[in-house]
């Protein structure tokens, strides 16, 4: 090392001579706090370079101190020493994975974000020497309400971030378990993130939620949910017996069982896991409760595979935070420690509500006195499986507070309080099952699109019919003849009324006595009104005394309005909507529309504000009529007697078509809904509507068909959804294996006149067989039309006959005329199915070709026969009404 006195020589400081060294000045902070002079580095000159060289040979360049006083040798040894210790500390701490701060983040991304074959993240665990680590689960999943307080899990989960403390050598991670709504999802994921907490995902995936279906051919008896067995069972027995038929659908929209075992086989792929606890989404641990949790485990945890934790359910969240950690009663049900090479899992076959976590406890010996869980409470349920080969291996240890549900009254341990909260919990199961199938139903879903006829199918024959096609040609003049005949017939029942608004003018002045023409002939009155609220019984009166009204005025309707469509003239469509606003919405007539001007809504008689005509947003008209008709009445609409015996689906696609044409106000359309409404409700709710819903022939098929076309028109997609799904358990009871109809025939039987010959029985027993056929087949094509439930056309009832084959074998008792309508409606469901793969591999492909020989034979669905066969109701049915068979009006056009 070189002297202080050689470096002298060379002008280099030296640590004792560096004070009194002359330096240039820069500006610096002594120890004191004030300014100090800042050594400079002198200029350095190759004379300096040369003795310094030759005193020191080892030196390759000069020695010299930086400008803080520290030699470089010393700055270097000093961070070697420093990056050693770094080095040191992080070697220690790789076989301490407690000590850090927080946990290993997944990266997993939302639930939007992720495709879908992308896996979920695996967590890549340290090696350590030993199994010591407490993997705590907390499973979220949906709100439930009634059972649950909307935005409660949300709640919860903020609620246990907040104030659950951290617990030594444990790992919190949260499952997020089929979470629907991908905005709520990200909620949860935004708050776990803001606290730095794991989780892993059980996604829900839309297009495998579909794939699941209702069981409905596991109870002991056909149409089970009409037969008189199910209608004496206890409301909550019928609960449970719906509940069954959601299962499939339960166990993957809930996954609850499915979260908990997800949950169990992420801890064992962790390979410092020692004990699992998968509890649900709204349980807390105070620290007491842990720390006696965690003493058991240690003490008794190297013999025992399986410990008990019981759990006690809080009216109120804050009562954690007053301090008071001590052992509450614990009279709920518990939750479930698993160590690491535990073999049992949770059920996979039991769905949420139905004994999903009582099942594995009865199984490891918990729940001894509940001997009744090895018996299932009705014949269609799974029965449990048998003891554990660890039963007895458990212990019960500590306690868990499950977090306020938002119902005080559920909550309460009291024996009411179990009993709301089974009933709550089914019935929440099954609101929120409907309420999904009906958010992926709407995706698709048009109140105002055709229920029965098709709207592409109607479209392409007017497409045909400008292109010179000779069939519909032939159809469409045979139309127009049946619609001048209703026009002619109805057309000298209307008079001009006195004013829109139905009185007497009462004006004297000059303005008065230049009445405004249009006013005087815009609308008229009806014949039956006598005053307005005095009516007469005539043809065409809506009273519910005449068992005739409702088809032939739902028959008329629907040729003028078609005629509307495929002719376009717009004196069918008025006249069509005239006869809808008298007989349904006690409105006046419209007698023309050309000459309507919106700017009137009640015409002003001397013409003073005529300038208004082309003012305004109303200036080019958006209506074609008023958009408020005057009332001749108020009366309230009576529900007609044959709404039970009438086809209504065809009916309301012709209002759909009117106010499309807009010969309907909007007005007018929502007040027909709401009169559909009132009509759903008696044919729901009345008991005529529930004895036809539970008869086992032809007109519980046509109260189905009335059903869905009703609640399809009234936006009522639940219902509609709910009658298209059910009505499936109809078919197995209907049809014999060998194409028989045992009860269509039992309803021959009661309706035969006497004396009657066998003839005249084969000829009834006919008669209804095809009319049963026909509904089903109606029916089959409204929900394919539809498209949001599964075609029934090809569904297979356990043992018994798809409906396809049922109409195949009907095709073989003759070639009368009155099959034709039957097998090319038949064959247009046959295309329609053919067109999905799953329902492609259950066609009998016989059927179909003896299906495609009989059409041959019984002639085009354009022949003139068949048309006017479906334009007149000329036939007396059994009961003396008039009857068209049952084949709608114009069957041909968009239906078959």
């Amino acid at each position: 090392m070189p002297s202080a006195a050689n470096l002298a020589e060379n002008g280099l400081p030296s640590s004792r001579t560096k004070k009194s060294v002359d330096l240039n000045i820069d500006v610096n902070m002594d120890t004191n706090g004030t300014p100090k002079p800042r050594q400079t580095k002198p200029a350095f000159t190759s004379s300096m370079y040369n003795n310094h060289s030759k005193k020191h040979d080892h030196y390759s360049k000069p020695y010299y101190y930086n400008q803080y006083g520290t030699s470089q040798k010393r700055l270097y040894q000093r961070w070697g020493r420093l990056i050693v210790v770094v080095f040191a500390i992080l070697l220690i701490l790789s076989y301490l994975p407690f000590f850090t701060s927080a946990p290993a983040q997944t990266s997993t991304p939302p639930a939007y974000e992720r495709p879908r074959d992308q896996k979920a993240p695996a967590f890549a665990p340290a090696e350590p020497s030993v199994r010591d680590q407490i993997l705590l689960y907390r499973i979220i999943g949906n709100d439930l309400p009634p059972r649950h307080k909307e935005g409660q899990t949300l709640s919860n989960l903020a609620f246990i971030l907040q104030h659950e403390q951290s617990f030594p050598n444990t790992r919190k991670i949260f499952l997020l378990n089929r979470i629907v709504d991908p905005v709520n999802e990200a909620a949860i994921i935004r708050l776990l993130d803001e606290y730095k907490m794991e989780y892993i995902r059980a996604p829900f995936h839309e297009e495998d939620y579909v794939k699941m279906d209702f069981r409905l051919e596991d109870f002991p008896e056909k149409d089970f949910l009409h037969s008189d067995d199910y209608m004496h069972f206890s409301k909550v027995a019928k609960l449970r017996t719906l509940d069954y038929t959601y299962h499939d659908k339960n166990l993957y929209a809930m996954n609850n069982n499915g979260g908990r075992n997800t949950a169990l086989r992420h801890a064992k792929s962790i390979s410092n896991t020692r004990w699992i606890m998968p509890f649900d989404g709204n349980c807390f641990l105070s620290v007491n409760s842990f720390q006696e949790i965690r003493s058991q485990l240690e003490r008794y945890g190297h013999n025992t595979k399986y410990f008990v934790v019981p759990m006690t359910r809080l009216l109120n969240n804050s009562v954690l935070l007053d301090g008071m950690d001590e052992k509450p009663k614990t009279p709920e049900e518990p939750q479930l420690i698993f160590r690491y090479d535990s073999d049992e899992e949770y059920n996979p076959n039991m769905r949420y509500g139905r004994r999903s976590k009582l099942e594995l406890l009865w199984r490891v010996g918990a729940l001894e006195n509940r001997r009744s869980l090895n018996r299932p409470v009705v014949p269609w349920e799974a029965e449990e499986r048998p003891y554990s080969k660890d039963k007895g291996n458990f212990k019960t240890v500590g306690w868990v507070f499950r977090l306020f549900s938002g119902n005080p009254q559920q909550e309460e341990n009291k024996k009411e309080a179990t009993s709301i909260r089974a009933f709550n919990r089914l019935l929440a199961i099954q609101n929120y099952l409907d309420a999904l199938d009906e958010k992926l139903a709407r995706r698709t879903f048009r109140q105002e699109h055709l229920f029965l006829f098709n709207e592409n199918e109607l479209a392409q024959i007017r497409y045909s019919l400008w292109s010179g096609d000779p069939d519909i040609r032939k159809m469409v003049d045979q139309i127009e003849v049946r619609a001048d005949t209703i026009l002619a017939d109805i057309e000298g029942r209307f008079a001009p009324s006195q004013h829109p608004s139905g009185e007497p003018d009462q004006h004297d002045d000059d303005v008065g006595r230049n009445e405004d023409p249009l006013a005087a002939r815009q609308y008229l009155k009806p014949d039956f009104v006598v005053s307005n609220e005095q009516e007469t019984t005539q043809a065409f009166n809506r009273s519910s005394d005449d068992p005739n009204f409702l088809g032939p005025l739902a028959d008329n309707v629907t040729v003028l309005a078609l005629a509307r469509y495929f002719v376009g003239n717009e004196k069918y469509g008025r006249w069509a909507a005239n006869l809808v606003r008298v007989h349904f919405l006690n409105e006046y007539a419209i007698d023309t529309q050309e000459d309507y001007n919106m700017a009137r809504v009640v015409q002003d008689k001397g013409h003073m504000l005529d300038f208004l005509s082309d003012q305004g947003y109303s200036f080019p008209s958006l209506n074609r009529v008023p958009r408020i008709v005057p009332k001749y009445g108020s009366s309230p609409i009576p529900i007609p007697q044959d709404l039970t015996k009438v086809n209504l689906a065809p009916f309301l696609d012709a209002i759909r078509i009117l106010h499309k044409a807009q010969t309907l106000t909007h007005k007018e359309y929502v007040e027909l809904q709401s009169i559909a409404s009132e009509f759903l409700e008696y044919l729901v709710n009345s008991p005529t509507g529930i004895h036809l819903a539970q008869l086992p022939d032809h007109r519980s098929v046509l109260y189905d068909l009335q059903v869905a076309a009703l609640a399809t028109f009234t936006d009522d997609l639940r219902l509609y959804l709910r009658v298209a799904n059910r009505c499936r358990m109809r078919i197995g009871k209907q049809f014999s294996p060998d194409g028989s109809q045992p009860y269509e025939i039992a309803f021959a039987q009661a309706t035969m006149p006497l004396p009657g010959t066998s003839a005249d029985f084969e000829k009834i027993k006919f008669h209804y067989e095809t009319l049963n056929l026909q509904y089903w087949t109606l029916l089959a094509r409204a929900i394919q039309n539809t498209g949001i439930s599964k075609d029934i056309w090809h569904y297979a009832p356990a043992g018994g006959l798809r409906l396809s084959r049922a109409v195949a074998l009907h095709g073989n008792n003759g070639m009368t005329p009155r099959l034709r309508p039957l097998l090319h409606m038949a064959h247009a469901a046959y295309a329609y199915s053919s067109k999905d793969h799953d329902t492609r591999n259950m066609m009998n492909s016989g059927d179909y070709d003896a299906l495609k020989k009989r059409l041959s034979q019984v002639g085009s669905k354009w022949d003139a026969a068949a048309i006017d066969q479906s334009l007149n109701r000329d036939v007396s049915d059994q009961d003396g009404s008039k009857t068209n068979f049952g084949i709608p009006v114009l069957w041909m056009a968009g239906i078959a």
